[in-house]
């Protein structure tokens, strides 16, 4: 994932009752189970495996870890030769729904019905692992992205949270005239500008149209798209971001912001954890959504989860069910707090003090949620994403050509 900070969970749920959710498999049975992580997540899932075999001395979880990309393709691979593992670690949006889109993942839709997992999950973390209606995986670790503003840099300026979209142009505008960039941004590899192109849209299309429009269920050649394009570049022009952002790397927009040269980064939950980490003040900086003028509002979300293997023999079924449960249970949040990034969607955990804006971020998804771009498009799809946006930036794409390169790129891959 593109942010390598660390953050410690926050969760909103009770405890799973293993028991109702799975049938426990008998002692009497050894059963072996494959688990595919990333090789950064080896150290939370080692204690998770111990303190589960010391539980079920009958399953064995054997361990493999990759690299992001490494992951993804082993994961391809294997689905295409039969051999997927029992269980495997994935995102939500086009990186996750191959698996059950194939009919590759167990529909845990059943287990979260007879579990309750309504009242033991985020909402957010539910609908964010459902593909064609149904739930593809556990979710594991939430996240929401806003801005992130220098609380003292406000009060001195006399600034209000902005509510609105205009309001939110208004402060940029005071920002910029007292000599302070009103967003610090890193446009290399183009994720981080694409967040503000995805909350512009989401501003001018509206959630409904918006949502085809991911879905290519309707032409990206659209006044809302045009018009999307021409406010990111109104921005760039007005100096909204620093000159050159869009070569600048997303991991030093904290700096501007530490140094108070900048008053705003549109960032996730690790952010809190980010300025613990770097020493820096975090209760001097406030969390607000985009504001995009929609009602409900909703805010730029993504899920990872522990997806599961259908076709396994009914025991190793039930271990990994039974495993991806226990490792997002309340009592293992809580035993290994460390080792849990983000938000972790179980209630039952009040966020600890030293991360202040999560529980604000929290509070954001209850508007809705929205896959983030660069997960809810087909990856084909997301580079061209990545590359209108940067051209107009640069001043190579009208909006207007932006907004016709889409629809072509979109009309291929249809």
């Amino acid at each position: 994932m593109k942010n390598k900070c660390l953050v410690l969970a926050i969760v909103l749920a009770g405890i799973l009752s293993l028991s109702v959710l799975v049938p426990v498999v008998s002692a009497a049975d050894k059963v072996t189970i494959e688990l595919w992580v990333l090789n950064d997540q080896d150290k939370m899932y080692e204690p998770l495996i111990r303190d589960f075999v010391a539980e079920n001395p009958n399953i064995e979880i054997k361990i493999s870890t990759r690299t992001t990309d490494g992951h993804k393709e082993g994961l391809k691979v294997a689905a295409s030769s039969n051999t997927l593992p029992n269980l495997w670690f994935n995102w939500g949006g086009s990186l996750g729904s191959f698996y059950p889109e194939n009919g590759l993942t167990l529909d845990l839709t059943e287990y979260a019905e007879k579990g309750n997992w309504d009242e033991k999950y985020l909402e957010a973390g539910i609908e964010l692992t459902k593909f064609d209606g149904q739930i593809s995986g556990v979710p594991i670790k939430l996240a929401s992205l806003g801005l992130f503003y220098r609380k003292d840099i406000f009060n001195d300026l006399g600034l209000q949270v902005p509510t609105t979209f205009a309001e939110l142009e208004d402060v940029m505008e005071t920002l910029k005239a007292n000599g302070i960039t009103p967003i610090s941004l890193g446009g290399r590899f183009g994720w981080m500008t694409m967040r503000f192109t995805e909350a512009i849209l989401e501003h001018f299309a509206g959630p409904e149209l918006k949502d085809r429009l991911i879905s290519l269920e309707e032409s990206w050649d659209n006044p809302a798209v045009v018009q999307t394009y021409a406010k990111l570049k109104e921005w760039v022009d007005k100096e909204y971001f620093p000159p050159g952002f869009i070569v600048e790397d997303p991991s030093e927009v904290k700096i501007p912001l530490y140094r108070g040269t900048a008053a705003m980064v549109l960032e996730g939950p690790w952010f809190d954890t980010t300025m613990l980490n770097d020493e820096f003040d975090n209760s001097i900086v406030g969390f607000f959504p985009f504001p995009t003028d929609h009602t409900p509002m909703r805010v730029s979300s993504f899920v990872e989860m522990l997806q599961i293997r259908k076709d396994a023999p009914p025991e190793e079924l039930e271990a990994a069910v039974q495993f991806a449960l226990f490792a997002t249970s309340k009592e293992m949040v809580e035993k290994y707090p460390e080792y849990y990034h983000w938000i972790v969607p179980v209630i039952g955990v009040e966020p600890p003090s030293e991360l202040p804006n999560v529980p604000d971020m929290i509070a954001a998804m209850n508007g809705g949620t929205y896959v983030i771009t660069d997960q809810a498009l087909d990856q084909e799809m997301v580079s061209k994403f990545f590359e209108a946006q940067d051209n107009v930036v640069l001043g190579v794409f009208t909006p207007e050509e932006a907004a016709k390169f889409l629809e072509n790129a979109a009309e291929m891959y249809r």
